[in-house]
């Protein structure tokens, strides 16, 4: 359906967000403007919610729903509804609905009751968005390469509100739950994830799963995106993630620095990260089993050192006397070929993660004590020194130890009656009553819990001179802005259920789902940007005055 045009030929999106560069720099009066452009009294059915406008306003000036367009293949004659409008309808629904994800069928029921010439440029009834609508509207988005669309949208919204560039990368995975039915047995499907059973971030393995991929700058926008396999391996997926931001960045990607877990390094990977006339620079956290235990060995060589350099509280905005302190030494190891920058840290935040990991052991221990059924006696000794033995195993990496006593018991059958001098009990037997005296903390547990939680190891190509240890760390410990992304992706409007059982339009949905997390993030940009501009913070007592 062609665009209503108004007056002087614009429409109503048109007039209340004109295609001009925006500069941010009187976000009062545009606000302003919007507010004297809603009609004054708005009827039930041109109820629009505030964040929803201000959403539809970001992706205008992203050139979003032309965009859509343009890269999906579509006859204007037979559509009533653009794709870029079908697009569009979706990554206003986590904006528009206050529970679960919806299903497709039910997306014509969040836009009743809503101004759809507002958001959608024409009066398009709630009801022409259809499941069967929206599902096409998936298929032709998914051929249309998704990353790629992705990409080019991320890239608009620099350019579209002149934000400062960043110069640090976070990637990272996670995986996400399906329920239903699925063909766990077909072949890997080139336009959507394979649905498989695999470890989830919870632990679990007998979930159905697919997983995604995101690359955030330390603006927190997302760069790049994609859906995997469930089964997909994360070094596998940095692999191929450098290699699009290499494409992506070109030579500036240089200048970037790449932050991952552990994950990342192997040794492929440090193969193109150091990659001679394409280097990349990276900083990463060192697993306990990479390179035979490095990181363990440069431990022990920095505590028979103890040349420590003090780095102070820093990486938190928490009240000084809540913040944890750090310390460094660095060390120059050679890998591969290549040299690298170890720098070792030790936190005082141990003693609060020990103290918090004994109660927890101890709550532990309790239930398995409970499960065992300690307070009854055992009717023969095997039976109670194999309670006892498996609650031991169970117990071998906790904190805590339970210290078990057992007792003996005979008992007697006596004939019914009074018992004369020669009376003898009927039958005898014994039972084995098992006690736990109390629970102990196991002190050599413990001493290498702390070691292990009290100090860390990163790894980076990055010199002293570019980068000292504490700028290293600052920088790792904002690996929190990847996680923040994921948390919100799961809440529930967002991505708490999935209702789609085709992998070729889970990968269409998840990259617009991005899309709307993209959205959030340039408003909260923006947000950050005005609110540097106030002489003083807003919700000051001087600022509320004026």
């Amino acid at each position: 359906m062609p665009k209503q045009k108004g007056n002087k030929g614009q429409t109503k999106m048109d007039r209340l967000f004109p295609k001009t560069k925006m500069s941010v720099t009187d976000p009062i009066g545009e606000l302003r403007n919007l507010l004297e452009n809603v009609p004054e009294s708005p009827t039930p059915a041109q109820t629009t919610p505030l964040i929803a406008v201000a959403v539809v306003g970001v992706l205008h000036q992203l050139g979003f729903v032309d965009l859509v367009n343009e890269m999906v293949s579509w006859d204007q004659n037979q559509c009533s509804i653009s794709p870029g409008n079908r697009a569009l309808a979706l990554v206003l629904l986590p904006f528009l609905s206050t529970q679960q994800r919806v299903a497709l069928v039910h997306v014509s029921q969040q836009l009743e009751n809503i101004d759809t010439e507002l958001l959608f440029g024409a009066p398009i009834p709630a009801s022409a968005f259809t499941d069967d609508c929206l599902t096409r509207a998936l298929d032709k988005f998914a051929d249309a390469c998704p990353s790629n669309f992705f990409q080019q949208l991320s890239l608009r919204a620099y350019a579209a509100y002149d934000i400062q560039k960043s110069l640090v990368l976070h990637s990272d995975v996670t995986s996400h739950e399906l329920c239903g039915a699925y063909d766990l047995s077909a072949e890997s499907n080139l336009y959507g994830p394979t649905i498989c059973y695999g470890l989830n971030k919870t632990g679990r393995r007998d979930r159905k799963i697919f997983q995604t991929g995101v690359v955030a700058d330390g603006n927190g926008l997302i760069r790049y995106c994609k859906t995997m396999d469930g089964n997909h391996a994360d070094p596998i997926w940095n692999m191929e993630a450098l290699a699009v931001l290499q494409e992506i960045f070109g030579d500036e990607f240089r200048s970037h620095t790449y932050i991952a877990d552990s994950k990342l390094l192997t040794r492929p990977n440090m193969e193109i990260l150091n990659r001679k006339g394409a280097e990349v620079r990276f900083i990463s956290h060192i697993p306990s089993n990479f390179a035979s235990k490095l990181a363990d060995k440069y431990k022990s060589i920095a505590r028979a050192r103890n040349q420590w350099t003090d780095l102070g509280p820093c990486c938190t905005d928490e009240e000084a006397g809540k913040r944890a302190t750090y310390r460094s030494q660095r060390f120059t190891v050679s890998l591969y070929g290549s040299e690298y920058e170890l720098v070792l840290y030790e936190t005082s935040a141990a003693d609060k993660k020990v103290q918090y990991q004994l109660e927890k052991d101890q709550k532990t221990v309790e239930t398995l004590i409970k499960e065992r059924k300690f307070n009854h006696p055992f009717a023969c000794e095997p039976d109670a020194l194999r309670a006892i033995e498996e609650l031991k195993e169970q117990s071998r990496k906790l904190l805590v130890e339970p210290v078990i006593e057992v007792t003996s018991e005979t008992k007697q059958r006596w004939p019914r009656g009074r018992r004369g001098p020669e009376t003898k009990p009927l039958e005898e037997w014994t039972v084995y009553h098992v006690q736990v005296k109390e629970i102990t903390p196991h002190d050599e547990r413990i001493k290498k819990f702390r070691e292990k939680k009290e100090t860390f190891a990163l790894l980076t190509n990055h010199v002293e001179s570019e980068m000292d240890d504490r700028s290293l760390l600052r920088h790792y410990k904002q690996q929190h802005i990847v996680e923040n992304i994921f948390r919100t992706m799961k809440w529930s409007v967002m991505a708490d259920r999935i209702y789609l059982n085709n992998p070729k339009r889970i990968d269409a949905m998840m990259t617009l789902l991005y899309v709307s997390y993209l959205v959030m993030g340039i408003l909260q940009m923006i947000a950050r940007m005005n609110v540097k501009k106030f002489p003083e913070p807003p919700g000051s007592i001087s600022t509320i005055n004026r």
